[in-house]
């Protein structure tokens, strides 16, 4: 019974760290597309899986303002091969990671 309460807790923690929010950083972008339903959100493809499990990235904003800095500093990535890096806060939605800042290096 006790090892069975030390796995079921351990199993929690390792999935609790696997889904913990981290910064991604110098990453290439392969695409990136703006949701017709949503002016505020797009997603982005980055080499390597996320932490949902997926290969995509939606990128949320407050407004429309951001959302197109953001969308910016994505596009100009893709365009001119520069390594891009991220905030993955932690959240799925499906087997997309919820993004918050961006920032563009080279």
């Amino acid at each position: 019974m006790k090892f069975r309460i030390l796995f079921i807790t351990c199993f929690l923690f390792l999935q609790f760290e696997l889904s913990a929010a981290e910064d991604v950083l110098n990453k290439q972008v392969s695409n990136v597309y703006q949701l017709d339903s949503d002016a505020t959100t797009f997603e982005m493809r980055i080499e390597g899986p996320n932490s949902c499990g997926g290969v995509y990235w939606r990128v949320k904003s407050p407004n429309e303002a951001v959302a197109n800095r953001k969308f910016s500093l994505v596009l100009t990535a893709l365009t001119t091969k520069s390594p891009l890096s991220f905030h993955d806060i932690g959240v799925c939605e499906g087997d997309r990671s919820i993004v918050s800042w961006i920032r563009l290096s080279n």
